[in-house]
């Protein structure tokens, strides 16, 4: 009893701190939840370079030292995590190939589990501010379509820079689970990328090429032709600008060249497209060939978009795998947000 009024007394007296990590092998983002008494919430959060550990430890302790009332929670970026339709500790070990791994069961039914060595070195980076929580990718996936997992059986994909979590459930029951890692792809996803054609690399060619070669000029004959102006107003007139036409092919050129890079970035959109579609669908080869599933057959996929991706995405769900596709955007640092808020309770 005299716990809890301490604890009330402490939160009038200090706002909770929510403090919330996304890392990826690039970028940090730190997402901060500020909240007071009454229970009006404030945020912030800001990008940093992954390797930038100094400015990432200052900016959070920035906040965590605002109130003793704070949580600093990280969405686990190991890719040697994964999940497995089982809570035996002895069962799990034929799907974790980890040696030494931390597991958490979720409904008696099913369970995460992760490297003791990656939450180790994860702790180990982050020991200034020390984490209170570690949530599973598959965690997230599963508390944003828990509305959904009840029912019959579907695939559940959660996309991040790094990582796909992919899961299938079926009334509630995890069936089958893997984390697909988009940078060990890397490589071979230049395959994907069609070439520039010959034309764009000639625009770009000559727009680097586009300069005066000063050894060109004839000084003694443009010297000669100063005498035929009037006066010296007419050399005013050179200084101008507005009386200055750029060469109508330059800007050919460059309005070419500029959509010869739309049309590199757009590439690239749709070989990363094509990557993540690949190996969803390899992952699901594998569910079809395990005898255990025999009959079963998906027909629904759910996919929490955690990064922004394009309709060709989900065409190649429909149009290749004859999937039924929901995509829902998810703001995962904001998920994470009220993952923490619920376990800290």
């Amino acid at each position: 009893m005299e716990l809890t009024v301490l604890n009330k007394f402490k939160k009038f007296l200090y706002n909770e701190i929510y403090v919330n990590i996304l890392q990826n092998s690039n970028d940090t983002l730190i997402f901060i939840e500020e909240v007071n008494f009454k229970g009006d919430s404030q945020h912030y959060e800001k990008l940093f370079k992954s390797t930038d550990k100094v400015k990432i430890d200052e900016y959070i302790q920035s906040y965590v030292n605002h109130s003793p009332i704070n949580y600093v929670s990280i969405l686990d970026p190991s890719l040697s995590q994964g999940a497995a339709p089982t809570c035996s500790s002895s069962e799990i070990k034929r799907y974790c190939e980890s040696g030494e791994y931390e597991q958490i069961c979720i409904n008696e039914s099913w369970s995460y589990y992760s490297s003791k060595f990656d939450l180790i070195e994860l702790q180990g980076r982050y020991k200034t501010s020390g984490l209170d929580f570690i949530f599973s990718p598959f965690h997230m996936l599963h508390d944003f379509f828990k509305d959904k997992t009840k029912g019959e059986i579907a695939l559940y994909v959660l996309v991040n820079e790094d990582y796909m979590a992919l899961s299938v459930f079926e009334d509630s029951q995890l069936m089958f689970a893997s984390l697909l890692d988009m940078q060990k792809e890397d490589e071979s996803s230049d395959d994907l990328i069609m070439d520039i054609d010959d034309e764009d690399e000639l625009i770009l060619d000559e727009i680097e090429n586009h300069s005066v070669d000063l050894e060109d000029i004839d000084v003694d004959d443009d010297l000669d032709n100063l005498d035929e102006l009037d006066d010296l107003d007419d050399l005013e007139s050179f200084d101008d600008m507005e009386d200055f036409d750029v060469d109508s092919q330059t800007e050919q050129t460059l309005d070419s060249a500029d959509s010869s890079m739309d049309i590199i970035d757009d590439q690239s959109s749709f070989g990363e497209d094509y990557q993540r579609f690949s190996l969803i669908q390899s992952a699901i080869n594998t569910f079809y060939k395990d005898t255990k599933f025999d009959g079963k057959f998906i027909q629904n996929a759910y996919i929490a978009d955690g990064i922004g991706l394009s309709s060709e995405f989900k065409k190649f769900l429909e149009e290749e795998m004859f999937l039924s596709v929901m995509v829902r955007k998810i703001e995962m640092a904001q998920e994470l947000c009220e993952l923490a808020k619920v376990e800290q309770k």
